[in-house]
């Protein structure tokens, strides 16, 4: 595992050596040659590492001499070494340009040579690095050779390979000597069995599918023999894929057991043939056990609908394999994680003392309801003479040493497979992704962007010749939310994962990994310490007040690429102006952070993102040095007023918070005539602007038609007396905004909140015509505030697939005014009464999905006409009030498979619409819903759904009778979709509106 972490590390440093190279190779090819050779050398040795993990099998902690171990830490050692020698060069060469104001042709004569002479200087200096590095590179090379060449230098022996689409392989769970926590999912899934009513009969695959350890093995091993499905399928097998790499074994397995006399007599070339012969009028049941795709894309044509019923059954840990295998009549069932009570009974057998509850609550933290964990927990316990809380406690303390790679066999060897299983079927900037995760608390929401935008600073994504580095960022994280690495928490408005968190237990093993690797430094309450060791760490992570010395040099500080704090950091400030060349701070949440700490911030010229909260209310102009700067969110300062010499800065990409320019800056000539000259020579690279408050001045309103890489806004209008211009300014900026050529769509997103305006306001907003070649088009609008009526232009926007209104009271003029939206695939609306509202047939035929929130329903809930909305997919009905069905008939929703309401209706009202998705064809899910922490989310009281833990609910109002029924976690899949994912938070107050994000 060390060499796989030290490999993909290397591929990245050799991303930046060679971003280095393509800036300088024409002005000194000398020094060109010499990064090209080492870069190759990088290369091999990466390689190398690749050839010795596959040789050995990935997690054969014994197949590793303590020479490869040595020779893995020094390449790694090195190639940070490199990493920031190509950092200083190219500070010198781009960051001082910037400092200096450049050295263009408009600058003198002298400044023009002394800024050519530095950068011969800055070249000829990384020449000498570079040579040093390569003679460093040869040394270790020759040093290993010459002791005992490990297998880390030499390719070769048999190799071990995970199937493609199963990378995650779980070993089969062990036997369960008296199961936990699973009879209501086995009654659901044995309800899978049954035909469907209204349905034809057909043959029907359904798909369990979760992270390693959950019991997916034993689920479907319970079902298998429970007497209720032997008495329904007379022609049964049950067959372990993931022991039987070759098709044909997978086959001849599943004919031996269902033809037993005549399977070893058939050819190996007829089994598909010779099988599917003998089953086209069985009526049979057949369990696949840890499917790969490729596995299943080869043998499912053997198992046609032969009308009579039939039933497969696979596990797997991969979510796209059980979509993909689901398809169509089929279902998956998620499984979820076992709840606090079941718990306790898998890991504590017996009788349990308060002691031991009390001493081992954080332990069952970091198990997270995995029945593997909490059985390897156990067996662990038993094996004292007398567990206890202390035990467990100490045992809570250093989990993380239990999880490490190691020969032989213990309690945790199944646990720590399957672990490893997971971090070894990732490689390069992916497996680097998933180490980064192990800086961020366990259990804590993440949001995606937050933790892409990064990744991006970090270098943990570099382009090549057909993906962008975004798009690299994007499958990355896609990677680990499909192998269950990371848990959902909540989905966007198209499905994609929106918040996520890390299992318990892989959080603890994952920190424990970036600890060894030298990867992050922490300190925290889960891993207390005096001090923290940053020898070589590239990241570093300070929880909740827990360091009180940093113990590392000023030369080991300089090697920091992150500091994210979390909570009060103490003497922080003491030692993260040392970083520098740290590119990642994120203080958002350092309470103690205050303007006068901003000076020392603003000297780190390497940062790319920058985050803080606290008590900073200016912005210092001294900002401007930070030009390598790509993200700056400033949501949770206190920040009114922006610099403008914030919006100049040439890389920044991602400006959030709520502020208006400086007047000062408005009225300086000089200053808006740099403006003015900085976006026409298109220098700005601004994408995101969440955003700004405009009132009657000009500011941001004629900036923004300048944006020309613009794609995301938000304003926050304000009210202005005698408007009229205003709003003509406000018209012409949203025009310019959606201005698009006729023949291409944009990607573009705006959102205004005119809340503290008129109830004309909105309605006033209008367009001037397009000329032929263009058109307004936008992909998401929001609106928040009094609508008389829908502003003219939204109707224009022919091309909108998401939009939300937010009003106090909402009609049927409303909506009819939406009705030319044939593209809109996501419609929210947010009031406090809606009026008489009906979507009949035609109207928004492609929506999928469709969410209504509403503090009370004081009337009757929109009504929904038999045959529209064809390819819903998704119905959220938001509404504290709601009292049972309130007439809504979803059976006619053919596509349906997601139904949410709050969680604070009442219990009847919950098993009103449990039922009523039971008795639908597609068995939707049916969850509650809480509201993510404002302050964690980029769109303020954002939604999100909630489900149970098995067996335990989730923090409830009170009254409440305990979870839902989770046999509605089944549903029909006609297409795949991460949104299938069970989604788990605790469950906060509703408020009646939704600031429109």
């Amino acid at each position: 595992m060390e060499s796989a972490a030290a490999s993909a590390f290397l591929k990245t440093v050799m991303g930046r050596l060679f971003m280095a190279l393509e800036k300088e190779y024409n002005k000194h090819r000398g020094l060109a040659q010499e990064s090209h050779s080492l870069q190759q050398d990088l290369r091999m040795i990466a390689a190398a590492m690749d050839d010795q993990q596959l040789s050995m099998g990935k997690s054969d902690a014994a197949a590793r001499t303590a020479v490869a171990r040595l020779h893995t830490e020094e390449m790694l050692d090195l190639a940070h070494d490199i990493e920031d020698c190509v950092d200083r060069f190219l500070h010198r060469l781009t960051c001082n340009h910037h400092k200096r104001g450049g050295a263009g042709a408009g600058a003198s004569l002298l400044r023009r040579v002394t800024h050519e002479l530095s950068k011969v200087k800055s070249r000829s200096s990384f020449g000498n690095e570079i040579q040093k590095l390569k003679k460093r590179l040869r040394e270790a090379h020759q040093r290993v050779l010459t002791i005992n060449p490990p297998p880390i230098l030499t390719a070769g022996g048999g190799q071990h390979t995970a199937s493609s689409s199963s990378a995650a392989v779980a070993p089969p769970c062990r036997a369960a000597r008296s199961p936990v926590g699973i009879g209501e999912d086995v009654e659901e899934l044995l309800s899978m069995l049954d035909e469907v009513e209204g349905e034809p009969v057909q043959m029907r695959v359904v798909s369990v599918v979760g992270f390693g350890g959950l019991g997916k093995t034993t689920l479907a091993k319970a079902v298998y023999d429970d007497p209720r499905a032997k008495d329904k399928f007379r022609h049964r097998a049950w067959v372990a894929a993931g022991g039987s790499p070759e098709i044909r074994g997978i086959l001849r397995d599943v004919l031996q057991q269902v033809r037993p006399d005549d399977a070893m007599d058939v050819d190996g070339q007829r089994l598909e043939a010779s099988l599917k012969d003998y089953l086209k009028d069985k009526r049979y049941l057949i369990v696949i056990d840890d499917i790969g795709m490729d596995q299943w894309s080869i043998i499912s044509s053997a198992f046609e609908d032969n009308g009579t019923s039939s039933r497969i059954i696979l596990t797997t840990t991969i979510q796209s394999v059980a979509n993909m295998c689901s398809h169509g009549s089929g279902f998956v069932y998620q499984m979820n994680t076992l709840g606090e009570d079941d718990s306790k009974k898998l890991a504590f057998p017996g009788c349990r003392s308060p002691e031991l509850e009390q001493g081992s609550a954080s332990l069952l933290g970091k198990c997270d309801g995995l029945p593997l964990a909490l059985v390897s927990v156990s067996d662990y316990l038993k094996s004292s003479s007398e567990p206890t809380g202390e035990l467990c406690a100490k045992l809570c303390r250093n989990l993380g040493s239990h999880l490490k790679e190691k020969p032989g066999h213990d309690n945790f060897s199944e646990l720590r497979k399957v672990l490893l299983d997971n971090y070894d079927s990732l490689s390069g900037y992916a497996l680097s992704c998933l180490l980064y995760l192990g800086i961020f608390p366990s259990n804590r929401p993440l949001k995606k962007k937050v933790v892409i935008r990064r990744w991006l600073a970090e270098g943990y994504a570099r382009s090549d010749s057909l993906h962008s580095e975004e798009d690299i960022a994007d499958e990355n994280f896609s990677k680990l939310i499909d192998r269950h690495i990371i848990q959902p928490i909540d989905t966007r408005n198209n499905s994609e994962v929106k918040t996520c968190k890390t299992h318990g237990i892989m959080h603890e093993f994952l920190l424990n990994k970036s600890l060894t690797q030298r990867f992050i430094a922490t300190s925290s309450h889960d891993h207390p310490r005096v001090g923290i060791d940053t020898t070589n760490a590239r990241h570093l992570s300070v929880h909740a007040g827990e360091l009180t010395e940093c113990v590392a040099s000023d030369e080991e500080l300089s090697r920091v690429r992150s500091l994210t704090i979390f909570g009060d950091a103490g003497d922080a400030i003491s030692y993260f102006r040392k970083c520098k060349l740290i590119r990642v701070l994120d203080l958002q949440e350092w309470n103690n952070l205050d303007d006068d700490h901003l000076k020392h911030i603003c000297k780190l010229w390497h940062l790319k993102y920058l985050s803080f909260g606290g008590n900073i209310s200016e912005l210092p102009r001294s900002i401007e040095g930070l030009h390598c700067l790509e993200t700056l969110d400033l949501r949770r300062t206190k920040i009114k007023f922006l610099p403008i010499e914030t919006i100049m800065l040439p890389h920044l990409a991602h400006l959030f918070g709520k502020f208006m320019l400086h007047k000062d800056d408005l009225k300086n000539v000089n200053k808006m005539s740099k403006l003015q000259k900085f976006f026409s020579s298109n220098k700005s690279n601004l994408r995101t602007l969440a955003g700004f408050i405009t009132d009657q001045g000009k500011g941001f309103l004629q900036l923004v038609r300048q944006m020309k890489k613009l794609r995301k806004v938000k304003i926050w209008c304000k009210h202005v007396a005698g408007s009229s211009n205003y709003i003509a300014d406000l018209s012409q900026a949203i025009q310019e905004f959606t201005r698009t050529p006729i023949d291409r769509d944009s990607d573009r997103s705006l959102s205004l909140d005119c809340e503290e305006c008129s109830e004309n306001f909105l309605s006033s907003l209008d367009l001037e015509p397009c000329s032929e070649d263009f058109k307004y088009h936008l992909r998401s609008l929001k609106l928040h505030g009094k609508l008389l009526r829908l502003a003219p232009f939204v109707a224009s926007l022919s091309g909108l697939t998401e939009l939300c209104i937010s009003s106090a009271i909402l009609t049927q003029d409303h909506l009819s005014a939406l009705i030319k939206l044939n593209r809109l695939l996501y419609l929210k609306l947010i009031a406090d009464k809606l009026e008489n509202i009906e979507i009949k047939i035609g109207a928004f035929p492609s929506l999928r999905r469709l969410c209504f929130v509403m503090k009370s329903v004081t009337s009757a809930l929109p009504t929904i006409e038999q045959g529209a909305l064809p390819n819903l997919v998704s119905l959220q009905l938001l509404c504290q009030g709601l009292v049972g069905l309130s007439g809504i008939e979803i059976r006619h929703l053919k596509h349906l498979k997601e139904i949410t309401i709050d969680s604070t209706v009442t219990v009847q009202t919950r098993q009103d619409w449990e039922q009523a998705a039971k008795n639908h064809p597609n068995r939707p899910r049916v969850l509650l819903f809480g509201k993510v922490d404002p302050m964690e989310s980029e769109e303020p009281e954002k939604p999100c759904a909630i489900g149970e833990k098995r067996k335990l609910s989730v923090a409830q109002p009170t009254g409440s009778d305990g979870g839902l029924d989770s046999s509605l976690k089944k549903m029909r899949l006609s297409e795949p979709s991460s949104s299938r994912l069970q989604v788990i938070v605790h469950p906060v107050v509703v408020t009646a509106t939704e600031a429109a994000p």
